[in-house]
């Protein structure tokens, strides 16, 4: 099902007229007009001065393709906030006039993704692509690659969008890139345990199942062992067997991929059975997941993730959780910031084409803007004066950023105990 968040469509010749209208104000080589004079705004601190020169006036239609029924879908709703908090900074920044039309692919089902997405790009003449969870996201890359779709996975992205055209990961990779830090926090907090049980699903995370737990944990808990793997079905609600079996192993700690709701029900069954083993987890859906596990997902439960924190006081992320908050009346989470990162990329890349004198909507021309300058402020990390870095790797797409390890509290509140770095076993101060 494809959805518009706003009434507004685009098609190739209004854009390319859009073009056409700034470059008589001498933004593609033209002589300037009047109308070319710079513009302050919100975002200036971080993206520079907008006007016709960065875009001013060009329109532009930006598709997401979300959860917005189904399995995530308070998930989906919150991305697509994230993605229109962005979009409203850009225009009032005199960056140019992106909308948000919106597909829902059912809480991660390929064909609804795939459909959807190719209908965006047929009828609502999308010209770049937001996508969340992993299957749903990766059956699009034959489609954007083909299409000429610039796409950011900026939700459950995985290894699976390494080195793909017209693909750039916008967050840490689902699972990888936290989990070697992770495993080391749970083994350097909790140096009694020795049995680790690994629970993940069959369609994310399953490099870090596979590998990097079996590999890492023995390494940092001077030789323990790791239980056989257990794989449940999304949508799955009963976890009783799960836990007869946790309980039968002795398990001492578990390193869980688990996402979505299944995540809530999981901690809530489990320590309603009376295992109170910590639990590593990279991934917190909220606020659904606190409201189905209760006051048990405050019960030795830990995240390792892209280190978001509303109250972080970096300039950028105050911008965003103000600007969010007014709008919606409850301060972001973690999947609103990524989406909201993503676009506010997508609206510097054009920004960035159009400066040089080239349409951003040609062929390759956001790689290359995007290969030119790699790096891009975050609302993650930073300082009191200074927003965070996320950097890309142009070579195979993915990005570094800030990652941390969490202690989850109550109604999922986020109290950060460590800094990681993916990769690594490195376990750096909070």
């Amino acid at each position: 099902m494809t959805r518009r968040l706003t009434d507004h469509q685009v098609s190739r010749r209004g854009v390319l007229m859009g073009m056409g209208a700034i470059a008589s104000m001498g933004v593609l080589g033209f002589p300037a007009l009047g109308f070319a004079q710079e513009v302050d705004g919100p975002l200036t601190p971080w993206f520079g001065k907008g006007g016709p020169k960065a875009g001013a006036g060009l329109k532009w239609t930006h598709g997401l393709n979300l959860a917005l029924t189904g399995t995530g879908a308070a998930i989906g709703q919150v991305m697509s906030q994230g993605s229109q908090v962005a979009t409203n900074l850009i225009r009032e920044s005199g960056g140019p006039d992106i909308k948000l039309a919106l597909n829902d692919h059912q809480g991660g089902l390929v064909p609804a993704s795939v459909t959807g997405v190719r209908r965006m790009i047929s009828q609502e003449g999308i010209k770049s692509l937001g996508t969340s969870y992993g299957p749903a996201s990766e059956a699009l890359f034959p489609l954007v690659a083909n299409s000429n779709i610039t796409t950011f996975w900026s939700g459950g992205a995985g290894p699976g969008g390494l080195n793909k055209p017209n693909v750039w990961i916008t967050m840490a990779l689902f699972a990888l890139d936290p989990a070697t830090g992770g495993i080391a926090y749970l083994a350097k907090r909790f140096p009694e345990a020795k049995r680790l049980a690994l629970i993940g699903q069959q369609e994310n995370g399953i490099g870090a199942i596979k590998g990097i737990a079996p590999k890492v944990w023995p390494q940092v808990s001077n030789g323990g062992t790791v239980l056989d793997a257990e794989y449940v079905n999304i949508g799955t609600t009963d976890f009783s067997s799960l836990i007869a079996r946790l309980k039968s192993a002795k398990a001492d700690a578990i390193f869980s991929t688990i996402y979505g709701n299944d995540q809530g029900y999981f901690i809530r069954q489990l320590r309603d059975a009376g295992v109170n083993i910590p639990i590593m987890s990279i991934d917190l859906a909220t606020p659904t997941v606190p409201d189905i596990a209760g006051d048990a997902v405050a019960n030795n439960c830990f995240l390792a993730v892209d280190g978001y924190l509303p109250e972080n006081p970096n300039p950028y992320n105050k911008l965003f959780v103000n600007t969010y908050k007014s709008k919606y009346g409850t301060n972001p989470d973690y999947f609103a910031a990524n989406f909201f990162e993503a676009t506010n990329i997508l609206g510097a890349l054009i920004s960035r084409a159009v400066a040089a004198g080239k349409n951003p909507e040609d062929a390759g021309v956001l790689s290359e803007v995007m290969a030119a300058n790699s790096s891009f402020p975050s609302v993650y990390g930073g300082s009191v004066t200074e927003p965070g870095q996320m950097k890309f790797n142009v070579e195979d797409h993915s990005v570094t950023k800030p990652i941390g390890v969490f202690e989850i509290g109550q109604k999922g509140v986020l109290k950060k105990v460590a800094t990681i770095t993916k990769g690594s076993t490195d376990i750096g101060a909070a």
